[in-house]
């Protein structure tokens, strides 16, 4: 499905429908632009099909979606200006550029700000919203709609679009086996990222030639006992009070506490 056409037309139709003025018609725009915000959200999501997995890919929320292509790359919202140039000798800077154009990026701010307060106005109002006083107010809506029609023309008129440019890394978690795929954008030495099926994270690193490293994010924990002083690693999300697990030393179940401490217990 063309995604970005089916925005352009959702789009389109909510001009049309706003032109008129009516009630019932700034209705339908805010069904159509709430539409084309999923549309161009959708079409996003095709450059990060393979990151994301497929359990995001089947959600219909625009704003559930934008944020997990962030946790694949920070910078999945930001615009990007594209150029070109002919290297003087290779991995020196052109000495002239031409520019391709700047991909405006529908963002997750924009998503947040306008989806639901849409979604609001599409629901006929409660019982107790009316004796509140809480009727539609449609001037304000068609307002709204304008200001994303905006949005939407700002970034279905890019000249480039859906342009990512990222360093990938790709691994299987060492905790549960999953397979971890992650982006680091230029502009960033380093990152924190976690796993979406288990409780470990990595810090990702550039190390060279656009490779990556994952290092695991963990503390040591070492057993009380004084007979046994054997080392735990336990992952950094699940550094957290009252956490236990068994001691592989001596089959002490330990805690977190405001230190380790043996739990009253002893039974993994």
């Amino acid at each position: 499905m063309n995604y970005r056409s089916t925005a352009r037309t959702h789009c389109q139709s909510a001009k049309d429908l706003l032109s008129s003025g009516t009630d019932d018609d700034v209705l339908l725009a805010a069904l159509k632009l709430r539409m084309a915000l999923e549309s161009i959200t959708y079409d996003r999501s095709k450059g990060f099909a393979e990151d994301l997995g497929p359990e995001a890919m089947k959600t219909w929320q625009p704003k559930k979606l934008m944020e997990r292509m962030l946790e694949v790359d920070p910078q999945a919202d930001a615009d990007a200006t594209l150029s070109f140039g002919e290297e003087p000798s290779l991995g020196e800077t052109p000495e002239t550029m031409q520019l391709l154009g700047t991909d405006h990026v529908l963002n997750l701010r924009t998503l947040k700000k306008h989806y639901d307060a849409l979604g609001s106005y599409l629901h006929t109002p409660t019982l107790a919203q009316i004796e509140q006083g809480k009727v539609h107010d449609f001037a304000r809506l068609s307002q709204r709609c304008s200001k994303i029609i905006d949005a939407l023309d700002t970034a279905l008129n890019s000249k480039v679009w859906n342009s990512t440019f990222a360093i990938r890394g790709v691994m299987d978690c060492s905790e549960c086996g999953s397979t971890i795929r992650r982006r680091l954008p230029k502009d960033m030495a380093e990152r924190v990222v976690q796993c979406w099926s288990c409780p470990a994270s990595y810090t990702m690193t550039e190390i060279e030639d656009q490779k990556v490293r994952f290092e695991p994010r963990q503390v040591r924990a070492t057993c009380p006992k004084p007979d046994c002083g054997d080392e735990s690693y336990i992952w950094e999300r699940n550094v957290e009070r009252g956490n236990s697990w068994p001691c592989d030393g001596c089959g002490s179940k330990l805690m977190f506490a405001l230190g380790v401490a043996v739990a009253p217990s002893d039974k993994p």
